[in-house]
């Protein structure tokens, strides 16, 4: 049994990468809050017996969306099917409400609209789509908050080029022709940004424009301002969202007496 400070209780069999599946597990999203599963607390152990491995998530309530529940049991599954080793995925959602049919058709493989034909499962896709563009709008003020800091203009942040802006260590550089070397805020939120970029499937060449709308459209400098105050809502929206998730799933645990021990 291996004591984790991602999640409390991880038991691999010898031959097995640990770091490949923290890995692995730590691109799985809540689809609504844009975070890491295992950041926010919710995966409570993990388990490999012959090459099948089993999961435990907690979510912060019993009564969670059945959606949002099936979208993070997929996810699980499918991050880890891709490990080497691992040829099955058991998702176990404790008390969830639908707790047996979302374990069930996950690890069948199942489509939510097959699994729950009353619950708007031909949505799933375009709620998965809204989630991504709230994500996105949030990791992209972050990287504009860290230029404004970093004293860029709103001229020159519309103008920056993503070849213009690298990561060095945990920060990023500005290089402009012309203009003085600039460090800006964190490689973290570039890297992040670009990662959703990348997802949306826009032009991620140096030359392409650093900053665009969610469609992929280069900023006007007069949006600018109002397109930063409006995704500044979203991503105060989401922290605060998460920063909820996180104190329900703590009371819960500590009323029943399972509060996390880390080491």
């Amino acid at each position: 049994m291996v004591r984790s400070p991602l999640f409390p209780e991880c038991e691999l069999p010898s031959g097995y990468d640990r770091a490949a599946i923290l890995e692995r597990l730590g691109r799985v999203l809540d689809p609504e809050l844009d975070e890491p599963l295992l950041q926010l607390g919710f995966i409570r152990s993990l388990e490999i017996h012959d090459g099948h491995v089993f999961v435990t998530l907690q979510l912060p309530t019993s009564w969670c969306a059945v959606n949002f529940a099936y979208m993070m049991a997929e996810d699980i599954r499918h991050a880890l099917l891709g490990v080497e080793g691992i040829g099955a995925v058991s998702v176990q959602l404790g008390d969830h409400c639908a707790a047996a049919e979302i374990e069930a058709a996950v690890s069948a493989g199942k489509p939510f609209a097959d699994a729950f034909a009353g619950e708007g499962g031909d949505g799933l896709a375009a709620l998965r789509g809204v989630f991504l563009r709230k994500g996105f709008l949030s990791r992209q003020e972050r990287l504009l908050r860290e230029l404004r800091e970093a004293g860029c203009s709103a001229a020159v942040i519309c103008s920056l080029r993503i070849g213009e802006v690298t990561p060095e260590a945990e920060t990023f550089v500005i290089r402009q022709t012309g203009a003085p070397q600039v460090k800006g805020g964190s490689a973290e939120t570039l890297r992040r940004y670009l990662e959703r970029r990348a997802e949306f499937g826009h032009d991620l060449g140096p030359n392409a424009r650093l900053i665009v709308d969610p469609g992929g459209k280069p900023m006007p400098v007069e949006r600018l301002e109002a397109y930063y105050r409006d995704a500044r809502t979203v991503r105060v929206s989401l922290e605060a969202n998460g920063a909820f998730c996180r104190a329900v799933l703590a009371k819960r645990r500590a009323t029943a007496g399972g509060a996390d021990v880390q080491s």
